[in-house]
C-alpha cells in the first residue's frame, strides 16, 4: 500500500471511529439529558472559545465552535433559549452583534453531561477493543490517563502496552 492509500485509510478508520463514538454519545445524552451532541458541544463552547473565561460568546463564534451555519445555529440558539439554558443579548461592545451567556441550569447540565460523554467514549473504545483495534488509536481517544480502558479492551496485551 502506498503512503496516499494508507493516509486515506487511516483517515477513514479514524472517521468511522468518530461516528460511532459521536452516536453513542447523542444516545446517551438524549437518553439522560434530552440534549443532542450539538446542543452539548453550543454549551461547552463558551468555555472553550476565544474569549474563555468570560462566560460570553458571540453568535458567529458559537457557529463556528459547533460546525454549523448562520441560520442553523440560529435555530440551535433558540431551542437553548427555549430550555433556558442560555441567554442573549446585543453586545455592549458591538451592537450587531449578539452575545451568548450560559445559565445555572446550563451549567449544571455540563456537569451532569461531561461524565455521560466520558462513558459513552469509554464504551465504544472497549468495543473498539474487542475488535482489534489500533492501540496507538485507543490511547489517542483515552489519553495517557485512561490506560486501565485499554488494558480492559486488550487485557492480553495490557502489559506490554504501559
Amino acid at each position: 500500500m502506498n503512503d496516499d492509500d494508507m493516509l486515506i485509510t487511516q483517515w477513514s478508520s479514524l472517521a468511522r471511529v468518530h461516528r460511532r463514538i459521536e452516536a453513542c454519545m447523542e444516545r446517551h445524552l438524549h437518553r439522560q439529558l434530552g440534549l443532542d451532541v450539538r446542543e452539548f458541544y453550543a454549551l461547552r463552547t463558551p468555555s472553550e472559545g476565544v474569549r474563555a473565561g468570560t462566560g460570553l460568546l458571540y453568535l458567529n463564534d458559537l457557529a463556528n465552535g459547533v460546525g454549523l451555519s448562520q441560520s442553523a445555529t440560529s435555530r440551535l440558539v433558540t431551542r437553548l433559549q427555549d430550555r433556558g439554558l442560555i441567554t442573549t443579548h446585543a453586545s455592549v461592545r458591538d451592537r450587531r452583534s449578539v452575545e451568548i451567556e450560559l445559565t445555572a441550569v446550563a451549567h449544571h447540565v455540563l456537569r451532569l453531561g461531561s461524565p455521560i460523554l466520558r462513558q459513552a467514549i469509554e464504551e465504544v473504545v472497549r468495543q473498539l477493543g474487542d475488535e482489534e483495534t489500533d492501540n496507538d488509536l485507543l490511547r489517542y481517544l483515552c489519553g495517557g490517563a485512561h490506560d486501565n480502558v485499554i488494558a480492559h479492551a486488550h487485557p492480553a496485551d495490557s502489559v506490554a502496552a504501559h
